[in-house]
């Protein structure tokens, strides 16, 4: 009879560990990071992101259900006392993520050598390769910036890219190996960066020719601790990049500016006058931008239907390393007509009775003061949906309470979601001179929607401005 409590016992602490196991994984598989968080996580079985069986996870799922089930049947076999079996489950109960960091931790040496092991492959794979190499890092505006270029080169060149927002080693060996073919002739490859050495490391891999620096600011503060160590690990690609390599800096951000004037290899400005690629005359409406694009000394004439001051500076990033690449001026502006907006980053989605204005992939400052400038391009009521911004560390409430103060001077309704940044977008929105009785709040998704259907009215904008993955309240 105890053998059947058990494997019960066993099948239900795996099933309640559903929530736990899938924060883990949207953690990046961090010990640390997840343990620093343990008791402050929200887990719910209802979310937008689902658990991506991969090798890595069943590997872990595998070893923990070994792990619980051995725990289990010792004490159930062992024991005869109905009260020291019934402690026992509840501890096992309250001990069941620290199990889960144990057995990720016992699999640390295992997953490093695989992740070696694929290193190996990709880099050699790298080395044989004939065509350009272009990375792109950066706190902002990478992804979007990534994408033009590939539009940009498409006309000329075959070309691979990393797909989504894959800025990891891993993501980057699962590009190389599964999506680059023999005959492309350019791969544009994102870095990202959770802490010093991160951007080395992807540099080591992939040698490229030529490197973007993209828009520098405050983001995931709670990793990198302050602004100096995210410019210190972007520069990391100037201290990487090859004697032959050229690199791309938008100097709209004083920043990425600081980074060009330390720098001195073969580099490139963007973004401020006589620059090597630089746009004047921006006229933005809501269906598009209308500039003049200055392009190594000569001017063109440019229409695209993407909205937001700071997208046309990543298309003139674009444009720099096109022109570099051989794009002539005249068809760059015939394909940056063609350039589609990026998915979730101030993509615009008309509906029969309001707009929608997707920026749900953007969490920091610079880009939320941007999408409340877009939004003074429409007509009519503007409402904002958003949860603030996350790992901000000791800068949270504040850059939280700048956000909703902006918020607060253009908009007229705001929809605050989840708990985490709830009293400094609050009065943030106030201080920005928003009604009390304008600001809502909503918990779960149901509630945003309800909310919305109460709020809209005919020519309405909305605004989703970021948007919290499940690891966050």
């Amino acid at each position: 009879m105890n053998i059947f409590f058990a494997i019960m016992f066993i099948l239900f602490f795996i099933f309640i560990s559903y929530p736990f196991i899938k924060n883990f994984q949207l953690c990046g598989y961090n010990i640390k990071f997840y343990f620093k968080h343990i008791f402050s996580f929200p887990y719910e079985f209802k979310g937008k992101n689902k658990l991506a069986w991969t090798k890595r996870l069943t590997r872990l799922v595998i070893l923990y259900f070994i792990l619980i089930s051995i725990i289990t049947l010792i004490y159930f076999i062992f024991l005869s006392s109905f009260w020291l079996i019934a402690l026992f489950v509840i501890i096992e109960f309250l001990f069941l993520q620290f199990i889960l960091l144990f057995c990720a931790l016992l699999l640390e040496p295992f997953e490093f050598l695989i992740k070696k092991y694929y290193i190996f492959k990709t880099c050699k794979k790298l080395k044989n390769f004939k065509g350009v190499k272009i990375a792109i890092t950066g706190s902002f505006g990478k992804t979007s910036t990534k994408n033009f270029l590939e539009e940009l080169l498409k006309s000329k060149y075959k070309v691979c890219s990393t797909p989504k927002n894959f800025n990891t080693p891993m993501g980057l060996c699962k590009t190389v190996l599964d999506l680059l073919k023999p005959d492309d002739e350019v791969l544009i490859v994102e870095m990202g960066a959770r802490k010093r050495g991160d951007i080395a490391e992807l540099m080591k891999m992939v040698d490229p020719d030529i490197g973007i620096i993209t828009h520098i600011g405050e983001q995931h503060l709670e990793s990198f601790g302050n602004l100096d160590n995210i410019k210190k690990t972007k520069y990391e690609m100037c201290e990487h990049m090859n004697k032959q390599g050229k690199i791309i800096f938008d100097c709209s951000s004083e920043d990425t500016f600081d980074l060009f004037k330390k720098y001195f290899g073969k580099k490139y400005s963007v973004n401020f006058k006589n620059s090597f690629c630089y746009v004047t005359d921006l006229k933005c409406s809501h269906k598009g931008c209308n500039f003049n694009l200055h392009i190594n000394h000569q001017q063109f004439k440019a229409q695209t239907k993407i909205v937001g001051k700071y997208m046309i500076f990543n298309i003139a990033s674009a444009c720099a390393v096109a022109s570099l690449l051989g794009i002539e001026g005249d068809d760059l502006i015939k394909s940056i007509l063609k350039i589609k907006p990026v998915k979730h980053r101030l993509e615009l989605i008309e509906n029969v009775n309001f707009i929608i204005i997707d920026d749900s992939y953007n969490s920091n400052l610079y880009g939320g003061e941007q999408a409340c400038e877009c939004l003074d391009l429409f007509k009519g009521k503007k409402i904002v949906i958003s949860p603030g911004l996350v790992e901000q560390g000791n800068k949270q409430y504040e850059l939280n309470y700048r956000l909703g103060k902006i918020i607060g001077e253009k908009c007229h309704q705001f929809i605050i979601m989840n708990e985490i940044n709830k009293k400094a977008l609050y009065e943030g929105a106030i201080a920005g001179g928003m009604q009390k009785n304008n600001i809502f709040f909503a918990q779960t998704r149901e509630e945003q929607v309800a909310l919305i259907k109460r709020l809209q009215d005919k020519n309405c904008v909305i605004l989703f401005e970021n948007d919290l993955p499940d690891i966050f309240k």
